[in-house]
């Protein structure tokens, strides 16, 4: 199996586990904590959606305007990005089944198609990452990595919203 078939069916299989989980949860636990402190259910569920289509993004600055990526990951503080993500995942507003779906669907497709598009050398670009930009994205990422994150990431939210599920 190639590498962009390898991520392709980890890519699939991340949305299909994304889209079952969404089943387990009732909409009336959204409201209810999760592990994290931070957020509960209903934004954890939306904060996984941004996964796909931030690591879409991060993939296609790396490869054009990698300058700009590397200077606004050194610059702008890891804090800054971390509050400002936490705001966009607090957004308000309802947060339905529905509009998860949409958002994952999207996010997911966008990625799948930043993969299409990503030439086979392109896999073993790197950046690196600072020590304090993301816990499980530290030191030097290749863009294959940053697939493979789409899967991390999921799972890492995932065992915050409790262990019952």
């Amino acid at each position: 199996m190639t590498i962009r078939q390898d991520l392709e069916k980890e890519l699939e299989e991340t949305r299909l586990r994304y889209l079952a989980l969404l089943e387990t949860i009732p909409e009336s636990d959204y409201s209810l904590p999760t592990d994290n402190p931070d957020w509960n259910v209903g934004e954890m569920l939306y904060h996984i959606t941004m996964g796909p289509p931030t690591l879409a993004l991060e993939t296609w600055m790396i490869t054009h305007v990698r300058g700009l990526f590397k200077f606004g990951i050194r610059v702008i503080p890891s804090s800054w990005m971390e509050r400002l993500n936490g705001l966009y995942a607090q957004r308000g507003g309802r947060i339905t089944r529905q509009g998860l779906i949409k958002n994952y669907e999207a996010g997911h497709a966008r990625l799948m198609s930043c993969l299409s598009r990503t030439r086979d050398e392109d896999f073993s670009r790197v950046m690196e990452y600072p020590e304090d930009f993301l816990t499980m994205l530290t030191g030097t990422v290749t863009i294959e990595r940053l697939f493979h994150y789409a899967k991390q990431h999921f799972e890492e939210h995932q065992a915050q919203l409790g262990r019952s599920r």
